[in-house]
């Protein structure tokens, strides 16, 4: 039962350090831009946006990485008011463009590093409970969460949280609980370097069955509830949207934030998908998918000076 002791107190350090000093106030945030490829520090300082996520370098390089100076403008709204920035960090896959990737694995992988993603060239899943793959994602000055914390963001946004289904396919039962064990783990450490830390994953909603897991998170950003299962602007199935709405529903009655993103081209399409999400209590964005420029939805997102909305 050793492991049930340490579930235990990872949730009990995480949820003491969550409330304590928070560097930003996820509850303020009604509207929020999501752009990983190249963002501009600068045209996001100039937006009314009262959230963003980025990534925490120009191209994802350790040699681009933003500075403290960078994020602090980013911080910054026009009106002077906090804004909070989040730095995506994919803790279910490995990119081969990051600081922490060794070229010799393409041809010797590591025992942690599985198949490329198929839809994403470049990325590989990763076994997320292995200890060498955490020691690349925290513990150290050169680790990554580390380098994310020393740049000054209000918290991270984890993505490829979901890899645990890809592992419960393969015959590992353990695979949600050492996703959750994780995902704890990372935040413990994480706030008890920055009381507040923020902690955002992406998708799994699933796993908000487990209350230890409810309990450390920030929120939730959601991709695709109502469009894109089969394809962009394609509405899903009401079975599939219904799944969906009773796990979002578990983190909104906790009252903490679910930040969707859809990804429909159609103007109408847009306005159905800021509609139903906020009818569902959820803080919509709709943009692209390759998630490579600033998109300003008229009449639903602030305007940014200079900026062509689309």
């Amino acid at each position: 039962m050793c492991w049930m002791r340490t579930r235990l107190l990872l949730m009990v350090l995480a949820m003491v350090t969550a409330g304590s000093g928070a560097k930003a106030d996820l509850s303020g945030v009604r509207h929020f831009t999501y752009w990983l490829a190249n963002p501009s520090p600068a045209l996001i300082a100039a937006s009314g946006f009262d959230m963003a996520v980025v990534d925490y370098s120009r191209d994802g390089s350790g040699a681009h990485a933003f500075s403290r100076d960078d994020v602090a403008l980013m911080q910054r709204k026009p009106d002077g008011e906090r804004r909070v920035v989040l730095s995506y960090l994919s803790v279910g896959e490995a990119e081969d463009y990051r600081f922490y990737w060794k070229p010799e694995w393409s041809k010797q992988a590591p025992s942690w590093l599985e198949a490329e993603n198929p839809d994403w060239e470049g990325n590989f899943k990763v076994r997320y409970w292995d200890p060498d793959w955490k020691r690349i994602i925290f513990g150290s000055p050169d680790a990554y969460l580390d380098r994310i914390i020393a740049a000054g963001f209000d918290g991270v946004y984890l993505d490829i949280v979901d890899a645990y289904w890809y592992f419960q396919e393969k015959g590992r039962e353990m695979a949600a609980k050492e996703m959750t064990d994780f995902v704890m783990e990372l935040a413990a450490y994480a706030r008890a370097k920055v009381p507040g830390f923020r902690i955002v994953p992406q998708n799994a909603e699933d796993l908000m069955v487990d209350p230890a897991y409810l309990a450390i998170v920030d929120g939730l950003g959601k991709e695709d509830a109502f469009f894109g299962w089969d394809g962009d602007g394609v509405p899903n199935a009401d079975e599939s949207t219904a799944w969906v709405m009773q796990h979002l529903k578990l983190i909104t009655d906790a009252g903490k934030p679910v930040f969707l993103i859809e990804y429909p081209s159609d103007p109408a399409r847009i306005r159905e998908a800021y509609k139903k999400g906020r009818d569902a209590g959820l803080i919509p964005y709709s943009t692209v998918r390759d998630l490579d420029r600033m998109v300003v939805n008229p009449d639903f997102d602030p305007a940014v000076p200079g900026l062509l909305q689309r």
